[in-house]
């Protein structure tokens, strides 16, 4: 199994079921920033905080609770939610095919790819020629991560791409954000037409570069290069401290009055 296989299983559809594998197709490549002490440079923890008591609560205490109303939850415990789970899916079925142009982008949420798993080569590849020779998607509802998606595949070249779909009601309602009716003079029409044929071109992807992400690289590179960096001290990690300790009491204190503050302001 590849090193980054989210899932395993078999993929069936038509008359051909073949054993496959889901990769990320994309990855984040965002800049994470840990936060510090400014002390001593040892990295920060967060701990859940009840500003009713007010008190740390450990892990432990936790339970999850879905808003109803104003201030009205409805409590769920570890067990009640774990039977609502879905089931784990073993395979893909596909039940259905689109022409790929009817799906709109907006409902493209996050793409994977699917390749085959040894011994599945020859009908993993009779699939990918199909999709691709009649430009269809075929549609499935596929449980990951403790979640029904639902999805599309379809093959870009030798490899098939699914793509988890956005639900209806996830979609913001394109009416409430209409312009009002206006009719454009034809003759602007034609040179924002004629605009566009001039910068015609062809999509390579190869083109665009995060110039931001590569500036604040290019920053931290240097800095540490010529500052140096910084070491936390080595520890063990330490224990959340029980309720009422002093220690506690004054991380307390410190938030009820940078609260005060905030509220002053």
């Amino acid at each position: 199994m590849p090193d980054e296989s989210v899932w395993s299983g078999a993929l069936n559809f038509v008359l051909v079921s073949t054993p496959v594998e889901m990769v990320p197709a994309a990855r984040e490549k965002g800049i994470v920033f840990r936060l510090l002490h400014r002390k001593d440079h040892v990295p920060l923890r967060r701990q859940m905080f009840c500003p009713a008591d007010p008190t740390f609560v450990p892990r432990e205490h936790v339970v999850n609770g879905y808003e109803v109303g104003p201030n009205k939850y409805a409590v769920v415990t570890d067990e009640e939610y774990e039977a609502l789970e879905p089931r784990r899916s073993q395979t893909i079925q596909i039940d259905s095919f689109v022409d790929f142009g009817a799906i709109a982008p907006v409902y493209f949420d996050r793409p994977y790819y699917l390749v085959p798993r040894e011994g599945g080569e020859r009908a993993y590849r009779l699939l990918t020629e199909v999709t691709q020779a009649t430009r269809k998607a075929g549609l499935a509802k596929f449980v990951l991560h403790d979640r029904e998606h639902l999805i599309a595949l379809w093959a870009q070249g030798d490899v098939l791409t699914l793509m988890l779909l956005h639900y209806r009601e996830q979609i913001a309602d394109r009416e409430a954000i209409r312009p009002k009716e206006a009719k454009p003079e034809p003759a602007k029409v034609g040179a924002i037409t004629a605009v566009m044929q001039r910068l015609r071109g062809e999509y390579n992807p190869a083109h665009y570069i995060d110039e931001h992400r590569e500036r604040v690289l290019g920053f931290l590179q240097e800095k540490a290069r010529q500052q140096g960096t910084v070491a936390a001290p080595v520890s063990e990690e330490a224990e959340e401290p029980p309720v009422g300790q002093p220690e506690e009491q004054d991380l307390v204190r410190a938030l009820e009055e940078s609260l005060a503050r905030t509220k002053h302001r």
